[in-house]
């Protein structure tokens, strides 16, 4: 069984050699504006911008080592005088605190370290940023950037708002170019994402993914356009059942943190992509010090499988290394392929702000 392609890049490693024949620029369309509009989806998904708390924006300003700029300053201060002379809006409900002894939902997950679907201590920090230098055959192939960006609003819920790019070395662009985008928002309380956006740019396609997951109706929504040279464009549509708690392709990397990883354990969770309800099972393997450019880190290494119509499958020989801490953040993946084996480091590791 193989893996599509967004599981592979944003799930696995993010980054894989399509072609080796010589092209340095990027497929062009005529029209990428409507390759990227897909209205169904915009209709379905409302996304707004949250107040940032003052101290939280200083101190991202800070690590980023610059200062509020006087629009940014203004906003807050603005921000904070409405709150004043505005009436309250009521408050949402806080989610209902679990019972003694209650099971977490659903069953096949892990229960420690949650209150409910809440993890005890959040791993994800405002401005969080993981860049990841990516090699082939021993040579620089490109970057992955992995971030936790500002929380949004989506459809009148508190969201975690995810995304990453992948641009390839200039030395690879030579062969196969590649600058990709991915985002995913996850409702704050019940852990469960919204969305996908996908945005390919490569030597040899444009891509364009959308996929809203219907809680109300238990139903994912799947838009795909693409242009290749071969084949031009490309249109698909797809729609079916999701089981409850189901993750994305995208949203499942950043799960998979919330859990506590000890070696010895198997964590599992449902994915849900291109018309396939899956089961991950991350299996922890063991502990292990490594260093990389970033620094020296303690680490848990994790090596996935899935699982189609109850039959589990290996992903062959990939395996993740994540912080063995609180925050759980990639620093190194690698990856065997038909050709060769794809490795990932941090170079770059920026923590981010907690948020209280």
């Amino acid at each position: 069984m193989k893996l599509n392609s967004n599981l592979l890049k944003f799930l696995l490693i993010g980054f894989a050699i399509n072609s080796l024949s010589c092209q340095a620029k990027f497929l062009k369309t005529e029209n990428d504006n409507q390759l990227a509009k897909i209205e169904e989806y915009d209709k379905k998904l409302e996304v707004k911008e949250l107040p940032m708390d003052t101290k939280v924006a200083e101190a991202l300003a800070a690590q980023n080592g610059s200062t509020l700029s006087s629009t940014t300053t203004t906003t807050l201060i603005e921000d904070t005088k409405n709150k004043k002379t505005e009436k309250p809006k009521p408050k949402p409900k806080p989610a209902p605190a679990p019972k003694a002894n209650a099971k977490r939902q659903p069953d096949l997950e892990d229960t420690e370290g949650f209150s409910g679907r809440r993890p005890i201590v959040d791993p994800f920090w405002i401005g969080e940023k993981t860049v990841l230098a990516m090699s082939y055959f021993g040579a620089k192939a490109g970057e992955m950037t992995m971030s936790v960006d500002p929380y949004v609003e989506v459809n009148g819920k508190k969201a975690y708002h995810f995304s990453a790019t992948i641009k390839s070395a200039p030395f690879f662009s030579t062969f196969y170019a590649v600058d990709d985008y991915g985002e995913t928002f996850l409702d704050f309380e019940e852990m469960t994402p919204f969305n996908i956006l996908i945005k390919v740019k490569e030597s040899g396609q444009l891509r364009e993914v959308r996929s809203f997951f219907d809680w109300k109706a238990m139903k994912a929504n799947y838009w795909e356009r693409k242009v290749t040279k071969k084949k031009g464009t490309e249109e698909r549509k797809l729609e079916w059942d999701i089981p409850a708690y189901t993750h994305n392709a995208f949203s499942a990397a950043y799960y998979l943190r919330t859990f506590k990883l000890t070696p010895g354990k198997v964590i599992q969770f449902r994915v849900a992509d291109e018309n396939r309800n899956m089961i991950v099972k991350a299996h922890v393997l063991r502990r292990e010090e490594i260093e990389t450019d970033a620094g020296k880190f303690n680490t848990v290494v994790i090596r996935p499988e899935i699982a189609m119509d109850g039959v589990f499958t290996p992903m062959g020989d990939v395996f993740f290394w994540l912080t063995d801490d609180d925050r759980k953040m990639y620093v190194r993946i690698e990856a065997k392929i038909k050709i060769g084996t794809i490795k990932a480091e941090a170079i770059q590791l920026i923590k981010g702000v907690p948020v209280p």
